[in-house]
């Protein structure tokens, strides 16, 4: 039996230690004990490793059922605002049969996989950055933007202003506009986690106990796991995330929401049968647990996405970095996101997941794995080989690095306007075969 200062240290070890874990070798085999988790990638300070030790001694042993202490909320307080904003973008939990399953998100248009190639640029967004003395500011700010005529052009299906806009970055608050986006997009995340880990998951126990899910987990990682550190190690990471979310939603429902005005959603009945009348925004301030289902849904997807496309559009780095990087905003983006995040648009174009992104409707798999070659090389340029090898098996790809050495060319992503014309080929046809059946139905 550890002592308590011993297991401190012992705990903090193995969570921070998970940082260093590649990325790569995560998946959900449930022969992989640790969770595939979206590691800090960061170097570790000593006084961090102290401000997560006063966590473990103020928050555990974690109670689900119960509010978070004023002294456990104190320490939060001082050890997530440390943490890189995008080392939480899911949160796994244990099944004996699938293993690691990351939960569901209603999710915003933010990326939600990184990897160490991610930090090799050091200004990264901290949680600091985002929950920081000027919420009630930006709120403000935004309300500023989204009625300005120049930002309401960079947006829009079919924005006025093509590519990227620089010259608007100022007067369109880019970096206040991302920094508000991933507070909505962290808002509903966590308020979205702490949901489902307090769902009742399990029939009653022996003990006519009913388990949440958290609990659930926990209960499958103490059958299924032998290995007793390991097992500390993944149940260390499953109350690292509920801290996290629980800090997270303290923080959204201080502040609240200010949504995009005059967008309206429809009336709708919930699949459990309660009505929503229809709801159209102002600019009053809303509090998290004022809107319910769809209107909370879509209110905030379109309030999200309005201001994630104006600072990707005006050019803001975080946002782009942190940005869902689909085929319509890259193309719009046009050739000069090539030109300044390379590495990036090659990672994202050779993503051998042929539905990221959208991409797999334009290139072929040969396609692909050349653009993933060319950012294996420049990995190799930017990092050196063995950090490359961290994020690509050369291997599979050897004939594709071969063609890029010998100077081959690789297929640019659609511009928007070949993107309008795709779609528009796509209704003629639509248009064309309706007729036909209409003709063979005579």
């Amino acid at each position: 039996m550890f002592h308590a200062s011993l297991f401190r240290v012992f705990t903090s070890f193995i969570l921070l230690g998970l940082a260093f874990v590649p990325h790569t070798h995560a998946h959900y085999d449930s022969s992989v004990w640790l969770p595939p988790e979206s590691e800090p990638f960061v170097p570790v300070t000593d006084a961090h490793r102290a401000a997560w030790d006063r966590v473990v001694e103020d928050c555990l042993p974690l109670n689900t059922r119960a509010a978070l202490s004023a002294r456990c909320m104190t320490s939060l307080g001082e050890y997530f605002p440390n943490e890189p904003l995008w080392s939480y973008n899911y949160v796994f939990v244990y099944d004996n049969r699938y293993g690691w399953q990351p939960l569901y998100h209603d999710e915003c248009s933010q990326r939600r996989w990184y990897t160490p190639a991610d930090f090799l640029d050091p200004n990264i967004p901290y949680w600091r950055d985002i929950f920081d003395d000027q919420i009630e500011q930006r709120q403000e700010l935004f309300l500023r933007v989204v009625n300005d005529s120049a930002c309401q052009e960079l947006t829009g299906i079919l924005p006025k202003k093509q590519g990227m806009h620089d010259d608007l970055a100022e007067q369109c608050a880019a970096r206040e506009m991302y920094q508000y986006a991933a507070y909505l997009s962290a808002c509903f995340d966590a308020t979205q986690r702490l949901t489902l880990l307090q769902t009742i998951a399990a029939k009653p126990d022996s003990e006519g106990r009913a388990l949440n899910l958290f609990e659930l987990s926990f209960h499958k990682l103490d059958e299924n796991v032998a290995d007793e550190a390991l097992r500390a190690a993944a149940k260390r990471y499953m109350e690292k995330s509920y801290l996290h979310a629980s800090w997270v939603a303290s923080h959204c429902h201080e502040h609240g929401l200010v949504l995009r005005p005059e967008v309206t959603t429809p009336a709708y009945t919930s699949p459990s049968g309660q009505s929503f009348d229809s709801y159209t925004t102002t600019d009053e301030k809303i509090p998290w647990r004022g809107l319910k289902g769809m209107q909370a849904s879509e209110l905030r997807t379109s309030t999200h996405e309005f201001i994630m496309k104006l600072a990707m559009k005006s050019g803001d780095d975080w946002a782009i970095r942190g940005g869902s990087l689909g085929r319509t905003i890259v193309g719009d983006l046009g050739e000069e996101l090539m030109q300044r995040y390379p590495l990036l648009i090659h990672r994202t174009l050779g993503d051998s997941n042929v539905y990221g992104g959208g991409f797999g409707v334009d290139f072929t798999n040969e396609e692909r794995a050349r653009h993933r070659a060319k950012a294996y090389l420049l990995l190799v340029e930017a990092a050196g080989e063995e950090f490359a090898r961290r994020e690509y098996n050369p291997e599979t790809f050897a004939k594709q690095i071969q063609y890029i050495e010998d100077g081959g060319l690789l297929k640019a992503p659609l511009t928007r306007a070949e993107l309008q014309e795709k779609h528009r080929e796509r209704l003629r046809q639509q248009h064309s075969d309706k007729e036909l059946q209409e003709v063979e139905g005579d």
